[in-house]
């Protein structure tokens, strides 16, 4: 399961499963494809909303300030305030640490094959739409719908 801390973001896939029992198969799925379990993230909960920190709320003005490039920098940080809304919703998210494009593919056909939606790569300095949420929106402030 997850741990505490702020949660990383760079490098990873997130996920999001719309129930608890769809999370652990897909966790089994990432594993199947090669991922470490260390390297897998079950997200739920507003313990887990908070730690994605999608705002940069929890580090003070620095956090937020560098949460702030982020969006301008990545069009999908702001896919961050989604993660943290479905897990509000009672929802799970997962996080894969993965590498290079390989690792993309294997945590996406995992992912998507488990029935996850709303699968984005977070990278240094890219980011990639991988499946498009399905099914009704969230409720989210206009500024963050894409």
């Amino acid at each position: 399961m997850s741990s505490p801390g702020r949660l990383a973001t760079i490098n990873r896939v997130m996920a999001v499963l719309d129930t608890a029992e769809a999370a652990v198969a897909a966790a089994g799925a990432l594993e199947r494809a090669g991922f470490a379990s260390g390297d897998v993230l079950v997200l739920a909960g507003e313990r887990d909303a908070e730690r994605i920190d999608s705002l940069g709320n929890a580090g003070g003005a620095w956090a937020r300030a560098r949460r702030l490039l982020s969006f301008t920098l990545a069009d999908q940080m702001v896919d961050l305030a989604v993660y943290v809304a479905a897990l509000r919703d009672g929802r799970t998210v997962l996080s894969v640490l993965v590498a290079g494009e390989g690792g993309r593919g294997r945590a996406k056909r995992a992912l998507a094959g488990s029935g996850a939606h709303f699968v984005n790569f977070f990278g240094r300095f890219a980011t990639e739409d991988m499946v498009p949420w399905r099914g009704p929106e969230l409720p989210l402030p206009p500024w963050l719908r894409r």
